[in-house]
């Protein structure tokens, strides 16, 4: 890692431990938590944070400086009903953002930082509030795998962000905020369905 994707990198982990002390929330000998998500772009040298009043950019060509996108018709509901929205880098580099609690994301393209919303077609639970706390781009896939937490169901989404198939297998339901499901996506991407 270079050291201006270093010095980057620490910028946000400041940044991540500000909102941290900041948020007040904490939880018996946790202590404070951080309202974000982070996402580390080694290729274009650029660290992504999903804070709840939008993402921040932190760049290593330009440290000081700190690129803020607003989500338009962001919807989530986020602590304490359950887990932060999620965001994941995708094939180009760009930034997809969920709702935890509707099938959209909401795409920043990585050069303009435009944002664009794509409403899922989903192929099962129409009936049910279905939004995604955990989302990974799998390139041996071209899909991105997503976790509706709430449901307990994992998802693959086309790399178009037009439509969500359920895949058969149930994710662990705890309340870790998706760090078992990401592991299965992980686990999963590697095997066939």
């Amino acid at each position: 890692m270079s050291s201006s994707l270093k010095s980057a990198v620490c910028s946000a982990l400041l940044a991540l431990s500000i909102a941290a002390c900041d948020s007040g929330s904490s939880e018996a000998g946790k202590g404070p938590r951080a309202k974000v998500r982070l996402q580390l772009d080694v290729e274009r040298s650029r660290v992504w944070l999903l804070t709840e009043a939008g993402v921040a950019i932190y760049d290593a060509a330009a440290p000081d400086r700190v690129l803020r996108v607003q989500v338009p018709d962001w919807i989530f509901a986020g602590e304490p009903y359950g887990c932060l929205p999620a965001l994941a880098l995708g094939p180009q580099g760009e930034a997809v953002i969920s709702s935890d609690v509707a099938p959209v994301l909401w795409r920043v393209d990585p050069e303009t930082l435009a944002v664009t919303r794509h409403t899922l077609r989903l192929d099962i639970d129409t009936d049910k509030d279905v939004g995604f706390t955990v989302l990974s781009y799998l390139r041996a896939r071209g899909a991105y795998l997503a976790v509706s937490s709430r449901q307990g169901t994992l998802w693959r989404i086309d790399r178009a962000l037009g439509t969500a198939h359920r895949l058969a297998r149930r994710v662990p339901r705890e309340n870790d905020c998706g760090v078992r499901a990401l592991a299965l996506i992980r686990q999963f991407g590697l095997q066939d369905e």
